[in-house]
């Protein structure tokens, strides 16, 4: 008797600990000032749609990140994580009025759905694809970069790369006059990088190669990275160019930024 409860308990231990090692290898960590932050993958396929189970539905690849909320500048991040993935679903129409993820996801298979109900013969198909992954982070600062397609009927679908920095400590998502200590100096630098790679002599327009920047002045893009080693500068299609000319991209080694910056 003594055996066969002692025996039962060993195979208990070992199914216990099999079954931890396996949920912790799905949670990862970035160390900041004060503790680690967790965070996992989130994956959104169409099986995880009821809907998609008695009606077709569009092709949806959907994986973001989300941080364990064990600390308030991890649900800091979150929140403001999930608006910018919401917002990857807004159209010149209609704005997403969805409260997460998955919610907007919901919206657009709807949208789709009501499409083909609408005109049932048309051959086109919506897609989104999203991934995310940590491009970098510091003890100070942790950058998010987030790649998407989205495909509603058209020529084309529209895709992009976005960043998001956020602060460590506080959580806070920063914008470019949080990022540099003198943004007019690096602005007056990034120009004469981009007119140096693009072949646009100084005092020539800036829109003279085909670009359409606003009032023919030079302007940095939405989205920059500040990593561990570089300053990355990215203007996404019909930002600076044509969406022929696609995605147009700087990159500065820090140590060569670094009196302009907080970060």
């Amino acid at each position: 008797m003594y055996r066969s409860i002692l025996s039962l308990l060993v195979i208990f231990l070992i199914f216990t600990s099999c079954r931890d090692e396996k949920s912790d290898a799905s949670v990862k960590q970035v160390k900041g000032d004060t503790e680690a932050l967790s965070f996992h993958d989130v994956g959104l396929l169409p099986k995880d749609f009821q809907t998609c189970k008695a009606e077709k539905c569009p092709k949806i690849r959907v994986n973001y990140l989300k941080f364990r909320e064990d600390r308030e500048a991890a649900k800091e991040m979150n929140r403001y994580n999930e608006k910018n993935l919401i917002k990857i679903f807004d159209n010149s129409e209609v704005a997403s009025e969805a409260k997460d993820v998955k919610a907007a996801v919901s919206e657009f298979i709807q949208d789709f759905q009501n499409f083909k109900k609408d005109f049932p013969e048309a051959e086109a198909e919506y897609e989104v694809e999203i991934s995310q992954s940590v491009l970098s982070q510091t003890k100070k600062l942790l950058v998010l970069e987030t790649n998407f397609y989205l495909f509603t009927g058209g020529a084309h679908g529209y895709g992009a790369t976005r960043y998001a920095n956020f602060d460590i400590a506080s959580g806070e998502l920063l914008g470019k006059n949080d990022l540099f200590s003198d943004l007019d100096a690096f602005t007056d630098f990034a120009e004469k990088e981009f007119r140096k790679k693009h072949e646009i002599p100084e005092g020539e327009n800036i829109n003279s190669k085909g670009f359409f920047f606003e009032k023919d002045k030079f302007a940095l893009p939405e989205n920059i990275a500040v990593t561990k080693n570089r300053v990355i500068l990215i203007y996404n299609r019909y930002e600076a160019a044509s969406y022929a000319e696609g995605e147009l991209k700087l990159s500065f080694p820090k140590n060569k930024v670094s009196e302009w910056l907080n970060y």
